[in-house]
């Protein structure tokens, strides 16, 4: 009976030692960070992610050490999902353009004078519009401003009912329609901004100079040219295992560049 009183005690004792020094800390991580140990830094904001989940800040973060240690592919990985959270920083915006760059140049490079287009396709005026509506602002931002052009039409009805002045009356009116216009707009950019979060149609390449591949099998003939690590694409399609998981994904760069690429060397944003 002591015994196990002795045994459970020292587990208790075990356990909250565990869940005090074992853990990683964000102070630990800054550390190693600041005495150039990138990529310890790196692995310590990864194990911080995985025990107390993500945040704008920790992604950023993450995405620095990673930059730092020459690792492009979680960098440019890290940014994007940190913008995802916060689309307003301008700082991991102006990363993610550098690291942006660095990549572009690289498959350039490998390229090797190829007629062959590496970088994505300008994007259309309609789909600028729908890339800021779904990434200027989050899903948030925008249901506030819906929640405040429904008040500020409340207000104008309550204006346009209680007031006996002809000019207040049409003031009540028309900014009536223009709040009830306004409110609609911004609960539906609210929406397609939660979809586009939820969608998870683009990853990042994370393995070392990769090439599409013609079908979802290692034998596959290239498509094109090697593809360095951080590359965004689009996904297509999916394919998965026995066991449920996904094993390949048909993705695009641009109208010239698409194939299989294996789920291993491949991270959806």
């Amino acid at each position: 009976m002591k015994g196990r009183i002795i045994i459970t005690l020292l587990t208790i004792v075990f356990s909250a030692w565990s869940s005090v020094y074992g853990q990683v800390s964000i102070e630990d991580a800054k550390r190693a960070y600041d005495e150039g140990k990138y990529a310890e830094a790196a692995q310590m904001y990864e194990s911080i992610a995985r025990e107390k989940g993500t945040s704008a800040a920790l992604l950023a973060n993450m995405g620095n050490a990673y930059a730092k240690a020459g690792d492009y592919g979680h960098a440019f990985l890290c940014y994007e999902r940190s913008l995802y959270l916060d689309p307003s920083d301008k700082t991991v915006r102006s990363n993610r353009a550098y690291i942006l760059s660095k990549i572009e140049d690289a498959n350039k490079a490998n390229a090797k004078g190829k007629k062959i287009s590496v970088v994505s396709d300008e994007p259309s005026f309609l789909m600028r519009l729908k890339h800021y509506i779904t990434h200027s602002h989050t899903s948030d931002t925008w249901a506030i401003w819906g929640g405040v052009s429904f008040v500020l039409l409340c207000g104008c009805i309550a204006l346009y009912l209680l007031c006996s002045q002809v000019i207040l009356r049409k003031t009540g009116f028309f900014g009536a329609i223009a709040m009830l216009f306004l409110c609609v707009v911004f609960m539906s950019f609210s929406f397609a901004s939660a979809r586009a979060c939820e969608a998870h149609n683009q990853g990042v390449i994370t393995g070392f100079k990769v090439n599409l591949l013609t079908e979802p099998f290692s034998s596959s003939k290239p498509t094109g040219t090697p593809l360095e690590r951080g590359t965004k694409l689009d996904i297509l399609e999916r394919e998965s295992g026995q066991d449920g998981k996904v094993e390949w994904y048909k993705v695009r760069l641009n109208s010239e560049l698409a194939g299989w690429i294996m789920a291993s060397e491949f991270e959806v944003i």
